[in-house]
């Protein structure tokens, strides 16, 4: 079963069922292979779109799969991660803070790579992997999935959300990324990466977005609370 339903439609579980089918209908347009290209990527999406709906727009279906994620995330929780694993992760995502702070941006997303593969079960691992491969404008769909994962592990996180949008924006998708920049700021009003990237939406914010080590500075602080 896809775990990821409330992703792909790019919303809440929390969400309403009318907010569910606005964001279907606006997906389901937005990706048709008719008006995105008839690709293997553009069919998928299109599909898992679809699928997602079929189960988030049926309210017994909706209630099973609520079930599940929570069923999977006690799962995880009481996961097997050994202990000497779990201290090699803590220690490559301490080490991967550090080369973020100096700017080595590439080495930071090595850093948080491995501690992703040592443990799984962290979001933080992946959103800020990422978030380094938006920094470094590279594998953007491999960005987009990390963050989008750290989400499916923590929906309320508004570092994780913020984070996504930052790939959006680095991708040219700057509507998508507003929404996720604005999901971010209702949890946490102060977000720094939120907050000066969500004035691209031009809707009574301040438009100067500032110079990127600005944007540094505030990535500091969201890391020292990691």
């Amino acid at each position: 079963m896809n775990s990821d339903y409330y992703s792909t439609l790019e919303t809440w579980p929390t969400a309403s069922v009318d907010e569910i089918k606005r964001n279907y209908f606006r997906l389901a347009k937005l990706y048709h292979p008719d008006a995105a290209g008839d690709t293997p990527e553009n069919r998928d999406r299109f599909k898992s779109i679809n699928e997602a709906y079929g189960v988030l727009s049926d309210p017994q279906k909706r209630v099973a799969y609520d079930e599940s994620l929570r069923s999977n995330k006690s799962s995880k929780d009481g996961g097997t991660i050994n202990e000497s694993d779990r201290r090699s992760a803590n220690l490559s995502f301490q080490q991967a803070k550090e080369a973020m702070r100096g700017g080595r941006f590439d080495k930071a997303a090595l850093l948080f790579k491995a501690a992703s593969k040592y443990d799984p079960t962290n979001p933080a691992y992946f959103s800020w992997y990422g978030f380094c491969l938006g920094i470094l404008n590279t594998r953007l769909h491999e960005a987009r999935d990390a963050c989008r994962k750290a989400i499916q592990m923590e929906y309320y996180n508004a570092d994780y959300h913020a984070n996504l949008g930052f790939v959006y924006f680095k991708a040219g998708l700057k509507q998508v990324a507003v929404k996720h920049f604005k999901e971010a700021l209702k949890w946490d009003p102060d977000n720094p990466i939120a907050t000066k990237y969500v004035s691209l939406s031009g809707e009574d914010v301040k438009k100067d977005v500032g110079p990127l080590d600005k944007l540094f500075g505030g990535v500091k602080s969201l890391l020292s609370r990691s």
